[in-house]
C-alpha cells in the first residue's frame, strides 16, 4: 500500500478529500434544500420487481402490481394516484392527462427524501385487447387547494380475455372519501406543512395522517376524524420545539464547518512531514541495498545515503541507522522522504530481515495494511450509515465513509487482486483505476440485486458491497503473500 506515499496521489487525494469534505458540508448544512425539486412514479411487478408484468389476464381475475412513490420536492407532498382504463387511441402525456373515469385511487403522505411501495390489486371487468392500464401521479397543490396533474405517468398493455365460463361481471362503483372527511384530510396536511416550515419533526403527523387516509378510504370516517384531531393537537408543540431545534441546528453548523477547517489545516501541516516519517518508521528496520548507476544525480540527501551505504559495505545499514547518522545534518521527514523517492526510482532495495513465513502470519502483518485499513473503514462506514439519525457530525461521517463504499474501494480492491505487484502499475494508475472500477462495479451490483428476491434497498446493498470488496481484498491479500513469498526465497537464494 506503500503507492499511496507518492506526491502526485496525495495531491490527488488531499483535493478529493477536500472537495468531498465541502460538499458534505454543504449537503448537511442544506439537508432540506432542493435545487431542482422531482417526485418519482415507478410501476413494478407483484414481487416489487422491474420487468415480468403480466400481458394476458382473465376478466375479473386480480392483478397484482406495486406503485412505487419517491418523493424528492425538499417538503412533505401529498400524492393521488389515479389507475384508469384506455386503448391505443387514447391520449396522454406529460401535459394533459387521461380523459376517463378512475377505476381506483391511491393516496399518501409523504415525507421529503422518502420513498413508499404500494401494493394494489387492479380487476378488470371487461375482455379487451391493447388495453391501456394507466398511472397518473397527481399533487396537491398548496395555493389551488386542489389536487394537481404532476406530469408523471406510467402504463401497462394488457389483453383481457373472457374468463371460462359464462359469468356477468358487474364493475363495483370507484370507493370516494366522504366529502367532509376529504376536507379535514387536507386542512391536516396543511397543518403538517405549517410544522414543518417552522423546523418540527412531522413524522408522526404524517403517519397519523396516512392512516387516517386509510380509514377515510374505507368508509370509517369516525376513526379518521380522531386521528385528524391529534394531529391539530400536535401542530403547536411540534411547531415550537421546531423553532428551537432550528436554532440549535444553526449554531452546530458553525460549529462543524470550524471543526472541520481545523482538522484540515492540522492535517495538512501535520501529514505533509509526518506521512514520510510514519513510512519511515513502519521500515526501520529494513536493509538498504544500493543497485542505481554510478552516474546517476543525486541531491545532496541521496549523496550522502549512496556515501553511507558505499562506505559500509561490509555492515547491514537499515533505515533507522540512515537516518540516526543523517539527522544531524538534515531534517529527518527529508530524509525520509528522499529514501522514499530512492525506492521508488529503483536507486535503492529494500529487504526485510523478518518477513512473515506464513499466510496467517501475512495476513496479521503490516504487509496486509491495505485490507486491514479498508475493513475498518467499511466497519466505521456501516456503522455511520445506522447511526446517522444520533447527530449531525455521524451524518457527514456517513457522507463521506458512503462515498469511499460508492465510488473507492470496490474498483480499489480488485486493482489490488488483478495487480498485487506495486510495479504493475503507476500510484496514479492505481487511483484513477479504483475510481473507474468502483464507478463500473456499483451499478452492476445494483442491477444484479433487481433480479434477486431482496431488491435495490439499502440493505441489500450494503452487504453486497461490503461482501464483493473483502473477496476481492482477500484474494489480492493471497496474490500479495505468493508473490512475497517468492521474492523472499529469491532474495535470500
Amino acid at each position: 500500500m506503500s503507492w499511496i506515499f507518492k506526491e502526485e496521489v496525495i495531491a490527488v487525494i488531499t483535493v478529493i478529500l477536500i472537495v468531498a469534505t465541502i460538499l458534505a458540508t454543504i449537503q448537511i448544512i442544506n439537508n432540506e434544500i432542493v435545487i431542482k425539486p422531482f417526485s418519482v412514479l415507478g410501476l413494478l411487478n407483484k414481487d416489487a420487481k422491474i420487468g415480468d408484468y403480466p400481458r394476458e389476464v382473465v376478466a375479473g381475475t386480480p392483478i397484482q402490481l406495486n406503485v412505487y412513490v419517491e418523493n424528492h420536492e425538499g417538503k412533505t407532498m401529498y400524492y393521488k394516484i389515479l389507475i384508469k382504463l384506455g386503448n391505443e387511441t387514447s391520449i396522454i402525456n406529460e401535459i394533459t392527462p387521461l380523459n376517463a373515469k378512475p377505476i381506483l385511487e391511491l393516496r399518501t403522505v409523504l415525507p421529503h427524501n422518502k420513498s413508499v411501495l404500494i401494493p394494489v390489486n387492479i380487476t378488470i371487468y371487461q375482455s379487451m385487447t391493447n388495453l391501456r392500464l394507466v398511472f397518473e401521479m397527481w399533487i396537491f397543490n398548496e395555493t389551488k387547494q386542489v389536487f394537481t396533474y404532476y406530469n408523471r405517468w406510467n402504463q401497462l398493455w394488457l389483453n383481457v380475455t373472457k374468463p371460462p365460463a359464462e359469468t356477468e361481471l358487474i364493475q363495483p362503483q370507484l370507493i370516494t372519501i366522504d366529502p367532509d372527511t376529504d376536507n379535514k384530510i387536507t386542512q391536516a396536511y396543511l397543518a403538517i406543512r405549517r410544522a414543518e416550515d417552522a423546523g418540527g419533526n412531522v413524522t408522526q403527523m404524517i403517519q397519523l395522517l396516512n392512516q387516517a387516509i386509510y380509514y377515510a378510504q374505507n368508509g370509517n370516517n369516525i376513526e379518521a376524524d380522531n386521528l385528524i384531531n391529534q394531529i391539530f393537537t400536535l401542530e403547536p408543540q411540534i411547531t415550537e420545539i421546531g423553532q428551537q431545534i432550528q436554532r440549535i441546528r444553526l449554531y452546530t453548523n458553525i460549529g462543524i464547518i470550524t471543526a472541520i477547517s481545523i482538522i484540515i489545516i492540522i492535517s495538512y501541516i501535520y501529514l505533509r512531514h509526518r506521512i514520510w516519517l510514519h513510512w519511515a518508521k513502519f521500515h526501520k528496520s529494513w536493509k538498504i541495498i544500493w543497485i542505481a548507476d554510478t552516474n546517476t544525480k543525486l541531491n545532496p540527501i541521496a549523496k550522502s545515503i549512496k556515501d553511507l551505504l558505499k562506505n559500509n559495505k561490509q555492515k547491514a545499514i537499515t533505515i533507522e541507522n540512515i537516518l540516526l547518522s543523517l539527522s544531524k545534518g538534515y531534517k529527518t521527514h527529508e530524509i525520509a522522504k528522499t529514501l522514499y523517492t530512492m525506492t521508488r526510482t529503483n536507486m535503492i532495495k529494500l529487504i526485510d530481515p523478518t518477513p512473515p513465513t506464513t499466510f496467517i502470519k501475512y495476513f496479521s502483518s503490516r504487509y496486509n495494511a491495505g485490507f486491514i485499513t479498508a475493513t475498518i473503514l467499511l466497519i466505521l462506514a456501516i456503522i455511520s450509515v445506522y447511526t446517522s439519525q444520533i447527530s449531525i457530525f455521524i451524518t457527514f461521517i456517513r457522507y463521506m465513509l458512503g462515498s469511499l463504499i460508492m465510488f473507492f474501494l470496490p474498483g480499489y480492491a480488485l486493482v489490488e487482486a488483478l495487480y498485487p505487484k506495486e510495479e504493475d502499475l503507476s500510484p496514479l494508475e492505481r487511483l484513477a483505476f479504483s475510481i473507474g472500477l468502483s464507478l463500473a462495479l456499483v451499478p452492476l451490483v445494483g442491477l444484479i440485486l433487481n433480479y434477486t428476491p431482496w431488491g435495490i434497498k439499502l440493505d441489500p446493498i450494503l452487504i453486497s458491497l461490503t461482501i464483493l470488496t473483502l473477496t476481492f481484498l482477500a484474494f489480492s491479500t493471497y496474490r500479495k503473500y505468493v508473490y512475497l513469498k517468492l521474492k523472499t526465497m529469491a532474495t535470500y537464494a
